[in-house]
């Protein structure tokens, strides 16, 4: 084993720790594993899997959660269960029970599991698939899944997804944001010829978001104008965003030869990566990305969910200037929130930090989380109008004395 990776390893077993779930709340994100034996969990339109988990109600449309479980010496295999729990708008709970949103079984078992096939590092892959035959969803709404350790009843993953009843017609569009170089704004108008509206300002609800991920300190848009049937949300300060930048980027799809991003490559009990060291950028990355998604592969494979191999990648940033904070890896690879396994640790000059990461092409930035668990972006990435993002239009719908928010609109849109 190379000596930085043992120096790495033992430091972050001995870092302090910060109440990463205020931070993560603050920020709004919802989505977090708490189990260091999963990885690799992606949820997505089952048959797309770089498409936003959102479908439609009473359909044939479906949403798959994957994700593997790592079989470590000496310790048994896991059984996971999971539930389902109806949130409201900003994924807070709501005063539902079960039978209000679903039909079927309030738990289940996940029984599709498939053993890793001539790996290095022993692994499970993981597959769920809703609605299914033991739960059908009856309400539209956002939908938080909760994956538990069967018999310890530990709590090792959530992720959520939206069910959406198109009852409006949502029309989005950028706008160059009046002296603000740095940034994007979006015009939002919504039509809803066949929705009862009272009050525009109380029974409809509209949510963005940057890139699949909440965006801190953005406030939910307002109505700027209210017409028969239609209310427009475009304001000139209101809907503005940071543009950021391009997401870095690396490919481990081949370990015979250096992909995208990789400085080295080596082997004696598991497969190890070397990044190229990264630093701050001050100018625009005109590079394709793919908004912080990433994709399972590997060459020479039938089937890359069980072929693939891990992979300890050994992230390196080195700022030119000192950092006030803490700096932590986000993403999709992190389950784009901040955790304590993707902490970016102080050593020999450069922050450092260890992931295990099946092979792949991989997406991600570099986020620094301030003392008061505010978490900048611009600092370690720079940020340009010009950056290619993507956002994602939630419009929800509520009359006095309902008791939860409808989903009535969804529509994606790019910045360019």
């Amino acid at each position: 084993m190379k000596p930085f990776f043992v120096i790495l390893i033992l430091i972050g077993q001995a870092a302090y720790s910060q109440d990463i779930r205020t931070i993560n709340a603050k920020a709004g994100f919802t989505d977090y594993c708490f189990s260091e034996k999963i990885s690799s969990v992606k949820l997505f339109k089952t048959g797309d899997r770089f498409s936003e988990p959102v479908i439609r109600l009473n359909s044939d449309e479906t949403v798959t959660l994957v994700f593997d479980e790592f079989i470590r010496n000496n310790e048994s295999e896991e059984e996971y269960s999971y539930t389902i729990d109806h949130r409201d708008a900003d994924w807070k709970e709501e005063s539902l029970i079960v039978n209000d949103y679903m039909s079927g079984f309030s738990e289940n078992d996940i029984n599709d599991v498939n053993q890793s096939q001539g790996t290095v590092i022993n692994y499970r892959n993981f597959v769920l698939t809703l609605p299914n035959e033991n739960v059908n969803l009856k309400i539209s709404g956002n939908y938080l899944i909760k994956i538990f350790e069967r018999h310890s009843r530990n709590l090792a993953l959530v992720k959520g997804f939206s069910i959406v009843e198109p009852l409006t017609a949502i029309n989005a569009s950028m706008i160059v944001p009046n002296s603000m170089p740095c940034m994007q704004q979006l015009g939002i108008k919504v039509g809803y010829p066949s929705l009862r509206v009272i009050d525009a300002y109380s029974n409809l609800k509209v949510r963005i978001r940057q890139n699949s991920a909440r965006v801190p300190d953005v406030e939910n848009p307002l109505p700027a104008f209210i017409q028969s049937n239609n209310t427009d949300y475009t304001l000139p300060d209101k809907n503005v965003y940071s543009g950021g930048n391009e997401y870095r980027a690396f490919d481990i799809r081949s370990l015979l030869y250096n992909g995208q991003g990789v400085a080295h490559h080596s082997f004696s009990d598991v497969h190890r990566v070397e990044l190229v060291r990264d630093s701050e950028r001050s100018d625009y990355a005109s590079i394709h990305d793919i908004n912080g998604k990433y994709m399972i592969a590997s060459e020479n494979t039938t089937d890359p969910d069980t072929e693939s191999e891990y992979v300890d990648v050994l992230f390196s940033f080195a700022p030119k200037q000192s950092v006030e904070g803490r700096i932590f890896l986000f993403g999709e690879l992190t389950n784009r929130s901040v955790s304590d396994r993707y902490e970016m640790l102080y050593i020999d000059g450069s922050y450092k930090c260890i992931v295990p990461l099946k092979q792949g092409f991989y997406n991600y930035k570099y986020v620094i989380s301030d003392k008061d668990g505010n978490l900048d972006m611009n600092t370690t990435e720079g940020c340009f109008y010009e950056t290619e993002n993507e956002y994602d239009v939630y419009v929800y719908y509520r009359l006095p004395g309902d008791r939860y928010d409808r989903l009535v609109g969804y529509r994606q849109i790019t910045s360019r």
